[in-house]
């Protein structure tokens, strides 16, 4: 059975346990803040607005909070049985969003028999072959940048 090569974005656990303080110190400062909005005294429909924005707030600090902390468990567990091969880029196509230009890249990994994948960053700068952290067994890659 062949299963899709899955990236894995790769992360130090410095970077996760960072992002998880951060995540932390933030989730404890929303919910304090949404208990304290409920006894605002406001309109209750100002109330129930602000609840819902806080609410969007409190579940994209629990993803940041919990995808740290898997990208961080992935990335040990490629450069333990991963190897360095280096990708072949087949096609980039940028994409500028107003504030930065982002690439589109196809690269092709040739390991474990090849295969293609796509990789989305803002790293690229034209080069036709990249470094790719790569285990062929269970089809895990991370771009080394």
């Amino acid at each position: 059975m062949t299963t899709n090569p899955a990236e894995v974005t790769l992360t130090t656990p410095g970077s996760a346990r960072a992002q998880r303080i951060v995540a932390g110190a933030a989730i404890a400062a929303v919910v304090p803040a949404m208990v304290w909005l409920a006894f605002s005294g406001q309109q209750w429909w100002a109330i129930v607005l602000w609840e819902l924005g806080l609410l969007v707030v409190l579940f994209g600090l629990l993803a940041i909070w919990s995808t740290a902390a898997e990208s961080a468990k992935e990335t040990v567990a490629l450069r333990a049985k991963g190897t360095v091969v280096v990708a072949e880029v087949l096609d980039s196509t940028a994409h500028d969003d107003g504030e930065g230009v982002s690439h589109e890249l196809t690269l092709w990994i040739p390991s474990g028999g090849g295969f293609e994948v796509h990789h989305r960053c803002g790293h690229y700068s034209g080069e036709q072959h990249l470094r790719v952290l790569v285990d062929p067994v269970v089809r895990t890659w991370g771009v080394v940048h």
